[in-house]
């Protein structure tokens, strides 16, 4: 391939001022030259210089004459083919999305050039190699984000001049984290929808979880194809929607509703009150369903399931105290105003007698006393403990309540005369549970004024806004505060009062197993909310995100807190999990050691520090196939391994196959430009043949002549010009 190339090295403006005036001078030379030597003679004379000042325009146009060739070495495109279930689809009349994407490879192969050779890689949920042929009629999924990831990841595009992804999108558009470094395109294999006799389900709306007792609606979208109009228009008009329920390893009709679907488009509702054992607390699966078509295209979107998660109803807190103080009305009413939190209190009245108070949730046991049965306890989310003698507790009741933190429960301790070492609990069982090294030298109570901060360095996410919401209040203060030693090794403090030149710590949480323990060193918390607004306002604030976050299910042990970025993951997606290593400046160096077992294998999980947030590490791990992966975790103190995690999870889509058949359009266009692609339809390849050419399939190896410097000819031709021109003028005698 030849062509003659233009480098010039001004712009067309500047160069066309040149040329005018390079003509302009011409110009009067030629007058000036025809009034003395007449008009032949002027234009013989001035000839050379024509020529001369055309030359030196063209030199600084800088042409050069470019030749390219294609390299001996075979240029090599990658075609990924989607062969999935959704690629059975006859959408084209008599045609297969899958036999026109055999007839798209044809042409593009047809087309290119014959030294560019075409590997066909046929793909589902991962890529098989060339000439491969599914067998059977078991259903075939479209993972196109993995397939993407696991080329990136594998190396298979080592060595590719270009890829060429031939799909229709799949059903759910799975973000991709990482697209290919070499060129591009991408074809969309689809009709138009309106063409097509079809129903199915757009949008299926219900809560991923409920709490026990409640009700709740399921909404759905129903949708009919245009081309269901010339077809199945009767039936549209009184369409049947069914509700179903998955009971006894089949689907049981529960309910229906009769919709118009004339207009195309209908939604329904259905309100559903969960019944059976999972209604206690489990999961309950539904089906919302049409009926089939005469000759409809597909049915496989013709129902959409979805899974209600059944909860319990609130957050339930015990109260549990000997005596009842002033903290206690101000405790009640805060959190008794909160309808999320089932509030119930007990205290004793006689020796072996017990008030209870608060929603009692059917526990009449509980006026025998402290339960002992980890069944009762485990009913709660949280167990507050008022300021009484540890030896009022029993030790089959103390074990108890060990176990139930160690299991995941929540306790508080609050403060007062008879809290923490005053109260003898550091020789009782619950020592270890208290955030604090109490001891039984432990100073008594003390009273002043303390002001309130949060603690330089509190890393609790249930404390967001407190630092703001004391501002704004003016500041707060406390009228008492216990002396329950320095902090455990992995507690945090988050609340600190200024005691003379010196600050204490009178909120402070640890881990505990499973749980979560906070300890209340103070016992005038109350005296807050029969303040001033701002501070009452905070009082309510400090307990319902204490007891929220507090009751917070996250994963992990006493050193380690494990957050992952969401509940599901598909295929192609990237999954990523936060490691707060608990009282990270108590802890000293805490090495961890991360490994994700995946399909495929076992590989190695790097964590990094998050800037600005101590003890606080992240980590990214690519999904990039179907399956179980197992995550584990340890946390090295030195060569000891101190606490360990391990997590498994499936990866798998939310959807099943077909239940979204039509061409995701938008999806692919996204991910040609992500990668500075094309994308095309199928039916116009002439965009994809042009992009194969001029990305994929340049030439290889071209070279570059410029005229101007060719082996000098240019500076002797402008010598032997002035030659002629000087002879030209001793014969005209003008020199």
């Amino acid at each position: 391939m030849n062509a003659l190339e233009w480098n010039a090295a001004f712009g067309p403006v500047m160069f066309a001022v040149l040329t005018l005036g390079a003509g302009t001078l011409l110009y009067l030379l030629f007058r000036r030259l025809a009034v003395r030597q007449g008009k032949q003679h002027a234009w013989t004379v001035l000839s050379p210089k024509i020529i001369l000042i055309t030359l030196l325009l063209l030199a600084l146009l800088d042409p050069a004459w470019k030749s390219a060739q294609w390299n001996a070495t075979p240029a090599k495109v990658i075609v990924l083919q989607d062969i999935s279930s959704s690629m059975d689809l006859r959408d084209g009349g008599s045609t297969a999305r899958r036999e026109r994407a055999a007839r798209v490879i044809e042409q593009l192969s047809t087309a290119a050039p014959g030294h560019v050779q075409f590997q066909v890689l046929p793909f589902d949920t991962s890529v098989h190699e060339s000439g491969y042929k599914p067998k059977g009629d078991a259903v075939r999924g479209t993972d196109l984000a993995a397939v993407v990831m696991a080329l990136n990841e594998q190396g298979t595009l080592a060595g590719a001049d270009g890829v060429v992804v031939i799909t229709d999108g799949g059903d759910e558009t799975a973000e991709i984290p990482t697209v290919p470094a070499i060129p591009l395109a991408v074809v969309g294999i689809g009709t138009s929808p309106e063409t097509w006799n079809d129903l199915g389900f757009g949008s299926v709306t219900a809560p991923a979880s409920i709490e026990e007792g409640s009700e709740f609606d399921l909404e759905a979208e129903v949708y009919a194809r245009p081309g269901t109009l010339t077809r199945s228009r009767e039936a549209l008009a009184a369409l049947k929607v069914s509700l179903e329920e998955w009971r006894d390893k089949k689907w049981v009709e529960v309910d229906s509703r009769t919709t118009n679907l004339q207009s195309l488009r209908a939604a329904v509702s259905f309100h559903i009150k969960p019944a059976g054992a999972a209604a206690a607390g489990g999961v309950f699966r539904y089906r919302v369903r049409v009926p089939a078509l005469p000759d409809e295209l597909t049915l496989v979107n013709n129902a959409r399931p979805v899974a209600v998660q059944v909860q319990r109803r609130a957050l339930h807190v015990l109260y549990f105290t000997q005596e009842v103080g002033a903290d206690y009305k101000y405790l009640r009413a805060e959190l008794a105003s909160d309808s999320s939190v089932a509030f119930t209190a007990m205290y004793r009245v006689q020796e072996d007698k017990f008030t209870v108070q608060g929603d009692r949730t059917g526990f009449e046991d509980l006026e025998r006393g402290f339960p002992t049965d980890d069944a009762i306890l485990k009913r709660y989310d949280c167990i507050m403990l008022g300021s009484f003698q540890a030896n009022l507790l029993t030790e089959p009741q103390q074990q108890a309540l060990i176990r139930y933190v160690n299991g995941g429960g929540s306790l508080i301790f609050l403060g007062g005369e008879m809290s923490f070492g005053r109260g003898g609990y550091a020789e009782s069982k619950l020592a270890p549970l208290l955030p604090w090294a109490i001891a039984r030298t432990e100073g008594g109570l003390i009273t002043g004024s303390f002001p309130v901060s949060v603690a330089t360095g509190a890393t609790a996410n249930f404390i967001n806004g407190w630092r703001e919401s004391l501002a704004a209040s003016g500041g707060g203060s406390l009228d008492s505060v216990n002396q329950p030693g320095g902090l455990r090794p992995g507690a945090v403090s988050l609340l600190e009062v200024t005691n003379g030149n010196r600050t204490q710590s009178v909120l402070a949480m640890q881990r505990y197993g499973k749980g979560q323990v906070l300890g209340v060193a103070t016992n005038t918390l109350w005296r807050w909310a029969a303040a001033g607004q701002g501070l009452k306002t905070f009082y309510g604030k400090f307990w319902r995100q204490s007891i929220r976050g507090l009751t917070q299910k996250m994963e992990g042990g006493s050193l380690l807190g494990i957050r992952w970025d969401r509940e599901h993951y598909r295929p192609g997606e990237q999954a990523t999990v936060e490691v707060r290593v608990q009282g990270a400046s108590e802890s000293g160096a805490v090495r961890l050691v991360a490994s994700l077992m995946t399909p495929d294998g076992n590989r190695e999980i790097n964590f990094a520090p998050v800037t600005g947030q101590a003890g606080l590490y992240t980590a990214k791990m690519s999904l990039a196939r179907r399956g179980d992966f197992t995550f584990k975790l340890a946390a090295y103190a030195g060569s000891q391994a101190v606490e360990n995690y391990e997590r498994t999870f499936a990866v798998e889509p939310l959807v099943e196959e077909g239940a979204n058949p039509e061409l995701k359009e938008g999806y692919l266009r996204d991910l040609a430009s992500r990668a500075k692609g094309i994308y095309a339809p199928e039916k116009e390849l002439e965009s994809v043949q042009v992009f194969l050419r001029e990305r994929m399939l340049s030439p290889q190896s071209s070279q570059s002549w410029p005229l101007v410097d060719v082996w000098n000819g240019f500076l002797i031709l402008i010598l032997i010009i002035l030659v002629v021109e000087w002879l030209l003028r001793r014969r005209l005698n003008l020199i």
